[in-house]
């Protein structure tokens, strides 16, 4: 089955309206399926990027759909900003609430595809029950600290999704952070459902080769190829 793949702007100079707009359209173009929104306030993580309003910006601006992934302290006050513009999926982080479930009853009460993230020092089980409540529809894993594009993915990474994937097969889990076309299959393969990635495409030489790459749909399509010649 084709996964899916998120593209962040976090490595392009996203305040340049004309950049921005560009991005969305390569990214239209190369066939990703959502526009991810690494939304950092500055105090959950040292870094700060954007808030809803260059989530709006891009929304007029796009017809993919919009992933939202709140690296924020307190999210219950921003969420709602996040929910009247028609965000997606809207994630949080586990470890940035005292607890996750009013939060992600709201999200799904509002038709939106609900979301826990977690830190890479966060080991899996913190969430197991979080996973298995229902209540939970995207579980993003982080593969680099939060906070800046173009680090290294982090070992264990992959394990992580796997274990989150025998908690549950009910929920998606995407994958944020040091993504590329290298590691994509094995991040596939131990079940993650949507790639996020930004150095890896947007500094591709063939951008839509890159997506279709981390998408696996060339492997795919090698197969397909292999058993009509049988």
């Amino acid at each position: 089955m084709f996964k899916r793949v998120s593209a962040s702007f976090l490595c392009i100079d996203y305040e340049n309206k004309d950049i921005l707009l560009q991005a969305v359209k390569d990214a239209e173009k190369a066939g990703c399926n959502f526009i991810h929104f690494d939304v950092m306030d500055g105090v959950f993580v040292p870094r700060k990027t954007f808030d809803e309003k260059l989530v709006n910006f891009v929304k007029e601006n796009t017809s993919l759909m919009l992933d939202v992934h709140l690296m924020v302290a307190n999210p219950e006050k921003v969420i709602d900003k996040y929910i009247e513009l028609g965000a997606d999926i809207i994630s949080f982080h586990y470890e940035a609430v005292k607890d996750a479930e009013p939060l992600l009853k709201k999200i799904k009460s509002k038709n939106i595809l609900a979301g826990i993230a977690i830190s890479p020092k966060t080991p899996a089980y913190k969430i197991r029950e979080i996973v298995r409540s229902g209540l939970v529809d995207v579980v993003l894993v982080m593969g680099v600290e939060p906070g800046a594009a173009g680090q290294s993915f982090i070992p264990g990474s992959a394990e992580k999704v796997a274990e989150i994937h025998d908690y549950s097969r009910n929920v998606y889990i995407e994958i944020d952070g040091g993504v590329n076309v290298k590691n994509a299959a094995l991040l596939r393969k131990v079940g993650a459902n949507i790639l996020v990635s930004s150095s890896a495409i947007y500094n591709a030489k063939n951008m839509k080769k890159a997506v279709s790459q981390i998408k696996g749909n060339d492997y795919a399509s090698r197969l397909a190829k292999f058993f009509s010649k049988k």
